[in-house]
């Protein structure tokens, strides 16, 4: 650990003062808006101020070991951490890279970890909400609670001010899914694209991410179980496969051993919006109104599990929820159905 006074030439001859902080293998710069000018008298009174704040810092650093935060982390900037942490955890995750935009739009570029309080974050909700839909602005406010508990373990903050606030709620919203009885047709009917259709079928039964199904690879298929990070979230799952998903990832859907080809993608797919085009029209050839995307697949082995008797925990489990409220949606689904099946009942009369 050092902290050292340093001064740089700028503009006009004057010297800018500033700490070249280095601690736990990390170097921090704070700039003291003290200057040195040529000749000046004042100088040595400078100095010795820039002294003090050195001495300050310094003893900061030391204090920090019985749970302080040093003041040069409280004063560094969050929208640069925000996206040194895209950099360093979540490169290529489109929607960091969103926040990190409306962050730069509604602070300039620049906020302090010490500004970053709750009046803030209630304030930048309510920017989310004006400018992005609902469901957006809750998932973004989310990422930058995400951010906020990894500054905690960065040892920058102490607290997450998050939990003083409210999340955003999103109104429930309806999910398209299919019946066995569609998938069947749909398994029946040819599609322009037959790695589009294999790879929508195996999500049907395993619940992944077009993401995720997209990116899947021979070597994470092991004994049965595909072993795989999820590139939405992070984690790390285990998903066992059905036996109507071992099937479709044998040669022509056949029965017979699984392909292993390790660095091999499983799928061949194109661009989300391009698959998602293919499904469209696989659809209306099967004679399927539904809108077919990829998250109906998703939403399909929900309410196909807990339709065949799966209980919701592990359905919660299998989808890599973290909450099981959020699997619970589909349970709502469920007993709708189990609802209208029973006014399928006939009529009796009683005497």
């Amino acid at each position: 650990m050092s902290v050292q006074l340093r001064k740089k030439i700028i503009a006009g001859g004057k010297a800018s003062l500033y700490l070249d902080i280095y601690h736990e293998g990390k170097r921090y710069y704070e700039f003291l808006k003290l200057y040195l000018y040529k000749n000046n008298p004042n100088n040595k009174e400078v100095l010795k101020l820039a002294e003090s704040v050195r001495a300050k810092r310094e003893l900061e650093i030391q204090n920090s070991e019985h749970g302080f935060i040093p003041h040069f982390k409280k004063k560094a900037n969050f929208v640069e951490y925000f996206e040194n942490l895209i950099e360093r955890k979540y490169k290529g995750e489109g929607v960091w890279s969103n926040v990190l935009r409306h962050l730069k739009g509604y602070t300039g570029g620049h906020i302090q970890f010490s500004s970053v309080t709750k009046d803030w974050l209630e304030e930048f909700k309510n920017y989310l909400l004006t400018v992005v839909a609902p469901s957006s602005a809750s998932n973004y406010f989310k990422i930058v609670n995400t951010a906020l508990n990894q500054a905690v373990k960065d040892e920058i903050i102490l607290s997450n001010p998050f939990g003083k606030v409210e999340s955003i709620k999103v109104p429930e919203t309806k999910r398209t899914f299919l019946t066995l009885d569609e998938i069947q047709t749909l398994a029946d009917t040819p599609c322009s694209n037959p790695e589009i259709k294999k790879a929508f079928l195996f999500s049907c039964f395993t619940g992944l991410r077009y993401s995720d199904v997209k990116q899947l690879t021979w070597s994470q298929i092991k004994n049965d179980v595909i072993e795989f990070r999820v590139k939405k979230t992070r984690d790390f799952e285990y998903q066992p496969l059905s036996p109507t998903a071992k099937r479709l990832l044998c040669s022509n859907g056949e029965g017979g051993k699984i392909l292993y080809m390790p660095d091999k993608k499983v799928f061949d797919l194109p661009t989300n919006r391009n698959t998602n085009l293919a499904l469209r029209g696989w659809g209306k050839e099967a004679g399927i109104e539904k809108h077919l995307t990829f998250h109906v697949s998703r939403h399909t082995f929900a309410t196909l599990s807990l339709t065949m008797g799966a209980d919701l925990y592990t359905v919660s489990k299998l989808l890599g929820h973290k909450e099981i409220r959020t699997t619970q949606v589909y349970a709502k689904i469920v007993d709708q159905k189990k609802k209208e099946a029973v006014n399928l009942l006939p009529e009796i009369e009683v005497k």
